[in-house]
């Protein structure tokens, strides 16, 4: 069982088979008046070949959906051959008013078959009428109906079958290569629409999977097309104009200056949080419009996001240069006033106590200071990257075993197993843990719970501190990494800040989550690399 493919195909046959079901009705309805009178040949059995004929061209609709097309036409056209020649021999042969019906089955070869099977058509249709004529007149079977007169001179006789011959051949040549002409047409349109289709395709593909976003509008901002990441960028509606979107900070002067035909301009925008570069071209008379503007859309704000980051390095560079020659000029007369005033007070013998202490002060001072002075060097000092593979628990284990050892009211929840292996340098990553612990500790004040997490999501190990301690404010949390800011008495600020630099050296991620007296959550993802 084939099924039918062409839709085209299917609907010619619909159509020549309605119009076969309407001219055999108008033949019937005709036969069946002409009962009300006397003609010269019988009606009943051209009633009933008519009704046979209407039968079965209704059976042809569901039977055409079920076989090959060609064979179903084929099975039409003998049918339909065989129909007009039973009409035609009891309608007097070739005097017969229904032998130009064999132009029906000629017309409907021609519509779905092609030249040469419509011309075997064709000479079929002359070969029947023909055959059948001469049958009769030869007396080989006998004229219908009996009584009537057949005497037809001979002259007469070739004149119809040449007529009929003519006009059966004409219809054939004619109409197949018109036909021809349509199929071969419909055949180059077909594949213009294929090719258009796939062109369609591919450029949906490809604005689809464009990095960037895509706009298209006429000269009022009303859009024609755009792809999903521009409208995920400009949080595009169907209402939306994108003049309003991306033009709105212009004035009249300036819009005219980018609407000038064939021209193309760049400029860049703030929305929806994103830093957008847009490049917007103008292009005059395509289709129907008038002009057409296109816009290539870039979401900047990353590339900004880093520029900013890499100026701030650079300024935290030179700064921390500049400060750390400072430190040393610093650091050198604290040496020496710390060491004066140790002597001082070993080799005079005070009796006053408050000389004493106020000396004991400088010296404390001093030293608290120099360690100052030391974390603010190890800040500012940029040494490189020495990475290795280490278990990152037990790394874990080593400095909060540390840290945790002289703060015995602190609760301290271990949830990790061995075997996060990671890729570090175990220095950087061990001053990383101590002062993210240290920092819990100085959190919950001496005493509180202080959770340790690690695990695995998908390639990537995770480290979670979590401590129950005094927590952060929301609007401080932008501030955590910012050098000198510190949320405790004691240090300068520098901690956090250090975190940060090497969590960033080692291109891991670092994210900190917290509320005002519930606790802090700091997170480092430690990426596969």
């Amino acid at each position: 069982m084939i099924a039918l493919e062409d839709k085209k195909i299917r609907r010619r046959f619909v159509f020549t088979n309605s119009i076969r079901i309407a001219v055999l009705s108008a033949l019937l309805f005709t036969s069946i008046f002409l009962l009300l009178f006397e003609i010269p040949f019988p009606i009943f059995p051209i009633i009933i070949s008519l009704g046979v004929a209407f039968l079965f061209s209704l059976l042809h609709f569901p039977l055409f959906k079920r076989i090959n097309y060609r064979f179903a036409v084929y099975l039409q056209v003998m049918g339909d051959i065989t129909l007009i020649t039973i009409l035609v021999y009891f309608s007097e042969s070739f005097r017969s008013p229904f032998y130009f019906l064999y132009i029906l089955p000629i017309i409907v070869s021609s519509i779905f078959l092609s030249r040469r099977d419509t011309i075997y058509v064709a000479s079929l249709s002359f070969i029947v009428f023909g055959t059948l004529s001469n049958l009769i007149y030869l007396k080989v079977i006998p004229f219908y109906p009996p009584d009537a007169n057949m005497e037809i001179s001979l002259g007469h006789f070739i004149y119809n079958l040449t007529m009929s011959f003519i006009a059966f051949s004409t219809v054939a040549v004619l109409l197949s290569h018109y036909f021809d002409k349509i199929r071969q047409k419909d055949a180059e349109l077909k594949h213009v629409q294929d090719n258009l289709r796939d062109m369609i395709l591919l450029n949906n593909t490809v604005m689809e999977r464009m990095v960037n976003g895509f706009i298209t509008s006429d000269a009022n901002g009303v859009i024609i097309s755009y792809n999903e990441k521009a409208k995920s960028m400009l949080k595009l509606s169907s209402k939306s104009n994108v003049f309003d979107l991306l033009l709105a900070e212009f004035d009249s002067h300036e819009i005219e200056k980018i609407s000038q035909a064939n021209s193309s301009n760049y400029f860049e925008i703030d929305s929806h949080n994103l830093t957008l570069g847009v490049s917007v071209s103008v292009i005059e008379n395509i289709y129907s419009f008038a002009r057409i503007f296109v816009f290539i859309i870039t979401d900047l704000t990353e590339k900004r996001a880093i520029e900013d980051q890499l100026r701030k390095k650079e300024h935290l560079a030179l700064l921390g240069e500049m400060s750390a020659g400072i430190a040393h000029e610093i650091r050198n007369p604290l040496a020496s006033i710390s060491g004066s005033v140790q002597f001082l007070r070993k080799e005079l013998e005070l009796e006053n106590e408050e000389y004493k202490n106020l000396m004991d002060i400088i010296v404390k001072e001093s030293e608290r200071l120099n360690h100052a002075i030391e974390d603010f060097l190890e800040f500012a000092k940029v040494t490189p990257m020495e990475k290795t593979d280490i278990d990152l628990s037990s790394l874990i284990e080593e400095v909060a075993g540390l840290v945790i050892l002289n703060h015995k009211e602190i609760k301290l929840v271990k949830k990790y197993s061995l075997g996060h292996i990671v890729h570090v340098d175990i220095k950087k990553i061990k001053q990383v843990l101590w002062n993210l612990v240290n920092n819990a500790v100085k959190s919950v004040n001496g005493r509180g719970t202080i959770e340790i997490n690690v695990y695995r999501k998908e390639e990537d190990v995770y480290l979670s501190i979590i401590d129950s301690g005094i927590g952060i404010e929301k609007s401080e949390l932008p501030k955590i990494f910012t050098p000198f800011y510190s949320k405790f008495s004691s240090g300068i600020g520098l901690g956090m800040a250090l975190v940060k630099r090497i969590i960033d050296e080692h291109n891991f991620e670092i994210t900190i989550h917290s509320q005002k007296d519930i606790g802090t959550e700091v997170i480092i993802c430690f990426k596969n690399q």
